[in-house]
């Protein structure tokens, strides 16, 4: 299985992929800001990728170390390239913030799957708003993980 992990939280990040490293017993591609995220998916298929909706615009990754601003939106660019390209795997939303924007509409994380499917043609089987260090966050990552097995 081909997997993207798309964070910039190196907590964060460390925590998704003890689970999926769980599932899958295996690490999946990690890059950290939207525009890495965007060539990565404009470049290669996956069948599964784990997606932060804030992200900076070039993550620690970048060449001068200077992550550019932070787009509170950033994970809706990377949807909007699956769409261009006309791909639509697995996608996980792991996010700190219970609500973001889709443009300019305010929308709520329990609802992002339905909306994402409908504006992006995506294929969202979850949407976790995350903890740090919680058990529970943890779990519930993993249980939507094994959904894609």
């Amino acid at each position: 299985m081909n997997i993207l992990l798309v964070e910039d939280e190196t907590h964060k990040r460390d925590e998704i992929l003890t689970c999926v490293r769980e599932v899958f017993k295996a690490d999946p591609e990690i890059v950290d800001g939207v525009n890495s995220a965007v060539l990565s998916v404009l470049e290669n298929d996956y069948d599964l990728i784990i997606l932060d909706m804030a992200l900076s615009t070039f993550g620690e990754s970048a060449e001068d170390m200077q992550k550019g601003h932070d787009q509170a939106q950033g994970g809706i660019e990377v949807l909007r390239a699956l769409k261009r390209k006309g791909q639509s795997p697995h996608i996980v939303i792991v996010t700190q913030y219970p609500d973001f924007y889709i443009g300019s509409t305010k929308v709520k994380l329990k609802k992002s799957p339905e909306i994402i499917r409908e504006k992006y043609n995506q294929n969202v089987i979850g949407a976790v708003l995350y903890h740090y260090k919680s058990k529970q966050t943890l779990q519930v990552i993993t249980s939507i993980l094994r959904k894609c097995r």
